[in-house]
């Protein structure tokens, strides 16, 4: 009988891996993903910011950036409202200051009624400044007016300008068309003369004077080698020399202020207040002498001619200055162009 053949020793069992059981060998164990924990509400933790989420900080950094910007906008309207607004002061005042203002204008009509109208217009006032005396110069070659001996009793202010209280009636006289008193010279401005009804002006006698003091050789004709020739017809003038009581002639030289009292150029038209027509002007020592005076001053600024000024104490006033209140600078009355700044 053979002996039996020895076996080889079993090895040791392994622990058995039965389903359900974790393997406990470390190089077969996974690793798993561990979950961001939660709050009992189901929420990440707050502990954990979102990358997303802004900083506090910059929050409010942007907050007042924000409030800065709104700030900086309420100024800059503040600022250009302020600007704008003391612009149009200035330019206001401005216009006022130099005369240039759009106003009335009286149309040339052929009616012998009027009424003022409003339109564009350059104007040059008869504005007032300095002492109230003034030494006897020259006189006028006019003659008064025949009415003047039938003028109301004017009422006297402080200063001692007279006036009238008229209210034109709303009718207006044109002139007869006198003759020329001389030979036309150089460029020739034909104009209507118009008389308001209510002023107590003769409009024929009017006529006669304005004419002969525009054509005297102390006047535009040597100064500026200009004549000038009276017309009946609107059409064919180049002007309108405008008698009228104080409202109306107000209402003629608006926007200017002339106060019920003094004269303007407006545009085409030369407007001459009745109460100094009739009564004349302080600084002056009659009416003559007044009336050539602010005839020729008014028909200097339609001719293009701006306010000038006293060149030296007793010398003749400029005929452009403004001499229907005061003569400023020591100045004597003076008429005439010819005459600027001659000895008193």
């Amino acid at each position: 009988m053979r002996p039996p053949t020895p076996q080889p020793p079993r090895r040791p069992s392994r622990p058995g891996r039965g389903r359900g059981r974790a393997s406990s060998s470390a190089s077969e164990r996974r690793k798993t993903p561990t979950a961001p924990r939660r709050s009992p509400a189901g929420q990440h933790s707050t502990h954990q910011r979102s990358s997303e989420e802004p900083d506090p900080a910059s929050r409010r950094a942007l907050v007042v950036a924000r409030r800065e910007r709104q700030r900086r906008r309420s100024r800059s309207r503040i600022l250009y409202g302020a600007t704008f607004v003391v612009a149009i002061a200035l330019i206001v005042v401005g216009l006022r200051f130099w005369g240039f203002h759009p106003g009335f204008a009286l149309p040339l009509t052929g009616d012998t009624t009027a009424t003022p109208s409003p339109a564009a217009a350059e104007a040059a006032a008869e504005s007032h400044a300095a002492s109230p005396t003034a030494a006897p110069s020259s006189t006028s070659s006019a003659s008064p007016t025949p009415s003047a001996s039938t003028l109301p009793a004017p009422r006297l202010d402080a200063e001692g300008f007279a006036h009238s209280d008229a209210v034109g009636d709303g009718t207006w006289t044109i002139a007869p068309a006198v003759p020329v008193s001389r030979p036309a010279a150089g460029i020739v401005y034909r104009y209507i003369l118009q008389v308001e009804g209510g002023t107590h002006v003769d409009a024929t006698a009017a006529a006669s004077i304005v004419e002969s003091t525009l054509n005297d050789e102390r006047g535009w004709p040597t100064a500026q080698n200009t004549s000038f020739e009276p017309v009946a017809d609107p059409a064919a003038a180049d002007f309108t020399f405008n008698i009228a009581t104080p409202p109306t002639s107000d209402a003629l030289c608006s926007p200017l202020d002339t106060g019920g009292m003094w004269s303007c150029r407006n545009a085409n038209n030369v407007v001459i207040n009745s109460d100094r027509w009739n009564w004349g002007a302080v600084p002056y020592p009659d009416v003559d002498s007044y009336r050539t005076y602010v005839t020729n001053h008014e028909v200097g600024h339609f001719l293009g001619h701006e306010h000038e000024f006293c060149a030296g104490a007793g010398l003749k006033a400029p005929l452009m200055a403004q001499q229907s209140h005061d003569i400023a600078g020591g100045c004597v009355y003076n008429a005439w162009p010819t005459q600027d700044n001659q000895p008193g």
